[in-house]
This record gives structure tokens, C-alpha cells and sequence, in this order.
């Protein structure tokens, strides 16, 4: 994983997002609305790869649905910090229902809030 932008007092930070992003690919895998519901901002915007932008109540609605896939794997997560924002930038690898290997890429940006991360967009692409 490499970080940039990392002041040593931001080790805390770095490992918590580390954990977030585990967690964020975990319940899209597992379909865990309730781990999302907890963890995105109120005010959470995401864009799809269809140019489409859902808010957290259509997010919620389309993870709680079965993930078309397995095996899903966050590859090459970098994490930079810039003041009270966190912007993960990573690809992804995923096993489709019919066995084949696809891949893409996403961002997610995190805000501190009353001295806690919450995820506050998101956009993904697949290849």
C-alpha cells in the first residue's frame, strides 16, 4: 500500500482508513447495508459507472441486493490525506457468476467528523 502525504502524528489515521477500506470491500462482497449505514455520511454521494449519481438511500438500497460475484479484492490501495479529508484511491479484482476475472477501479473520499471518518463519496468503474 503506498501513502503519501503522511505526517508521522497521521499513523492513527492511515490505519483506520486501512481497516475502512477492508471493511468497505468486505460488506459489498457480503451485501452488508448495515456496516454502510454506519459508516457513510448523511449527506454520501456516489457515482456509477452508467454516469448515474445515487445518493445514500439509493446506495443503500442497490448493496443491500446480492453482489453479482465472488471473490471480490481491493489491489494497489493508496491513501492520502489532505487536512481532514482522506482520498482512497484503489483497483479492484471480482470473480463474476459465470467464472470469469473482472477488474476496475475506485476512489473514496472520507471526511473527519466529529473526530471520526465517515465516507462521504464514491465512484467505481468497471473494466
Amino acid at each position: 500500500m503506498q501513502q503519501t502525504d503522511l505526517a508521522p502524528d497521521r499513523t492513527q489515521d492511515i490505519q483506520t482508513l486501512e481497516d475502512l477500506n477492508r471493511h468497505y470491500v468486505r460488506s459489498a462482497e457480503q451485501s452488508d447495508a448495515a456496516w454502510y449505514q454506519e459508516h457513510l455520511a448523511e449527506d454520501f454521494l456516489s457515482s456509477h459507472r452508467d454516469g448515474s449519481i445515487v445518493d445514500r438511500a439509493g446506495f443503500l438500497q442497490r448493496i443491500s441486493g446480492p453482489y453479482p460475484g465472488t471473490n471480490l479484492q481491493a489491489v494497489d490501495v493508496q491513501i492520502r490525506l489532505v487536512g481532514e479529508l482522506a482520498l482512497i484511491h484503489a483497483g479492484f479484482r471480482y470473480k463474476s457468476l459465470d467464472g470469469k476475472w473482472g477488474s476496475g477501479r475506485y476512489t473514496d473520499i472520507y471526511a473527519r467528523r466529529q473526530q471520526r471518518w465517515l465516507c462521504v463519496s464514491a465512484h467505481f468503474n468497471r473494466f
